[in-house]
């Protein structure tokens, strides 16, 4: 059989198993930080917070954006994200979506990586998320795992190696790298987490880069350069995407009050925060709000 016939019989059944599985098994009920997901129609642009996880479409396309930067994938081909991040996504076509993704382990890829000191190559500094096309190594252990998922007792037993499998082929396929990342307590990236998880808890307020350097315990330098390297933006960057998603999400329960959502996330000028928002999203938050407004009973 060749690659390709399999690959392509790996993505059919995985198309058959996702729709399946979706109405069925809750986000991380399989394992932990694991989802399916199945949509029929695309999305506009939503806000999301990620951890390290591996995602694997099998029909239609997915765009995420972060600090610019575009990244795409569709029907056989995977993101690998090797940190924490905020970004925004987008369904681009539905025809349906399906995909499926599974959170990396950090102690898995270490234990890897000490069982085989030649996958540990020397990494090249990179951003903490990439797409690669799935062999049929990969989605044959994808195909395996959610075969497991219907079949629970056979899942407590089996579900560990396939596991085991599935980080081993994206630590040895084109994105090791970034999977080595999640694995390595590697400066660059440690450096980044701690400083990004900062921001997180403290989007809303003003800060001065050379206080967050204090608490990432590095100079203004190091944390600018590491934490570039990780999320493609600067801390300062960072953190108004983190606003702006807030924002988004606090006016889907409040559309009338722009002004506030606006305050409540950090922005003192209500211009500054439509203008920001309106180029991040593509329509001010105005607009945006009566769009996603629901329907008066």
């Amino acid at each position: 059989m060749s690659a390709i016939l399999a690959d392509v019989e790996a993505l059919t059944e995985l198309r058959e198993l996702i729709p399946r599985l979706h109405g069925t098994v809750a986000r991380g009920s399989w394992l932990p930080g694991s989802l399916v997901t199945a949509a029929t129609a695309e999305s506009e642009p939503y806000c999301s917070h990620v951890e390290p996880m591996v995602a694997v479409v099998v029909a239609g396309e997915k765009r995420m954006a972060l600090a610019g930067h575009e990244f795409r994938y569709g029907a056989g081909e995977y993101l690998v994200f090797s940190m924490e991040l905020a970004v925004t996504a987008r369904i681009t076509r539905a025809d349906p979506f399906l995909a499926a993704g599974v959170r990396l382990r950090p102690e898995l890829i270490a234990e890897l990586l000490l069982e085989s000191p030649e996958s540990a190559a020397r990494d090249t500094p990179g951003p903490g998320a990439g797409v690669a096309t799935a062999d049929d190594d990969l989605l044959g252990a994808l195909v395996r795992l959610l075969r497991l998922v219907e079949r629970p007792r056979d899942f407590a037993i089996l579900a560990p190696g396939v596991e085991r499998e599935i980080h081993w082929r994206l630590l040895t396929g084109p994105l090791g790298g970034l999977v080595r990342q999640v694995g390595r307590a590697d400066e660059r990236f440690t450096i980044a987490r701690r400083a990004a998880r900062w921001l997180e808890d403290h989007y809303d307020r003003a800060i001065r880069v050379d206080d967050l350097a204090r608490h990432a315990g590095v100079s203004v330098a190091t944390l600018n350069r590491h934490f570039r390297a990780a999320t493609l933006m600067s801390p300062v960057q960072y953190q108004k995407q983190l606003r702006l998603q807030e924002a988004r999400i606090r006016l889907a329960a409040a559309p009338g009050d722009v002004a506030g959502v606006g305050h409540a996330v950090g922005y003192g000028s209500l211009s500054q925060f439509s203008r920001e928002y309106r180029r991040l999203f593509g329509v001010p938050p105005s607009e945006d709000a009566r769009r996603t407004r629901p329907p008066s009973a």
